[in-house]
């Protein structure tokens, strides 16, 4: 049996629909919450904050509907 080829993890933009792995063409952004700093990843085509992780792992730390 052939391995998949597969993209495992994709994030998507819920406003525009664009759609990219993790490490793809997300706009990252570094913030300080009350929680710490965090990379955010945001969609290129609309600006819209996808995601929010703290800068010293890579679990994901929160998921944003929209800013």
């Amino acid at each position: 049996m052939k391995p998949s080829t597969k993209q495992k993890a994709l994030l998507f933009c819920t406003v525009c629909g664009h759609k990219s792995p993790p490490g793809g063409d997300w706009v990252e952004t570094e913030t300080e919450t009350e929680l710490g700093n965090r990379l955010t990843l945001s969609c290129p085509e609309c600006s819209t904050a996808v995601t929010r992780r703290p800068l010293d792992t890579k679990s994901v730390d929160a998921v944003v509907i929209a800013d």
